[in-house]
């Protein structure tokens, strides 16, 4: 997985200028003009993810790599390139390739033309700075699988707990026989209306008149109908 997201790197003007001034000696190292320089990589990070991983998973991936939070991953994506190391000889940046590619970020291995500065390279940007001791201590731990086995059909993984049964008191509670009601309640007399004055029409009696409406006039000499 490490070599098929960390290609090896070189512009076409770089090989040309490879090829006529300083011939390969061998994997590794190069001669220009009268001294010999081992190569070395920069280990390049442009917001690259693994196929069906979401960013946000990459990013709590790289926190728990490099144990830190993922609010200083997220500067990685941005959408700018950024460089996470430089000066790496081919092996190490391969290490740092499949650290990085296990939890979805899919960086570039790309050789660098320049010899070495003599001085050391300018730091990484502040929020990411911290990240590289992590970065390395990730890519040079060696995975260790656990000693796990399969149980057989039937058995107990886990003893049950045996849980004490709560003690609780009822020394004060008693049961009444069936029948009697445990509550007493009033009794209510039926409401006693007084209909006396009140008497039925015969049927078809008219109870109250009606009152005449007039009918609803409108004006509608200021409206006519279009041909």
């Amino acid at each position: 997985m490490g070599a098929a997201c960390g290609p090896r790197i070189e512009p076409a003007l770089n090989r040309s200028v490879a090829t006529a001034t300083r011939p390969i000696l061998g994997s590794g190292s190069f001669t220009t003009g009268k001294f010999t320089v081992a190569e070395q990589y920069k280990l390049v990070f442009s917001g690259r993810l693994a196929e069906g991983i979401a960013e946000a998973d990459v990013i709590a991936g790289l926190a728990r790599l490099l144990k830190t939070e993922p609010a200083k991953i997220a500067p990685m994506f941005s959408g700018q390139t950024v460089v996470l190391r430089k000066g790496l000889d081919e092996a190490t940046a391969g290490q740092y390739l499949a650290a990085l590619a296990k939890v979805g970020a899919l960086c570039e291995r790309v050789l660098m033309v320049d010899p070495p500065p003599a001085r050391p390279v300018a730091p990484l940007p502040p929020a990411l700075a911290p990240l590289a001791p992590a970065i390395a201590r990730a890519a040079a731990a060696v995975p260790v699988a656990p000693a796990l086995e399969i149980a057989p059909p039937g058995a107990v993984l886990l003893d049950a707990a045996a849980v004490t049964p709560p003690a609780i008191d009822t020394s004060h509670l008693s049961v009444l026989a069936p029948g009697p009601l445990l509550l007493d309640t009033d009794i209510v007399a039926a409401p006693f209306f007084d209909l006396s004055e009140l008497s039925l029409a015969p049927v078809g009696v008219t109870l109250v008149d009606a009152v005449e409406v007039p009918p609803a006039e409108f004006d509608l000499s200021h409206l006519s109908l279009a041909n």
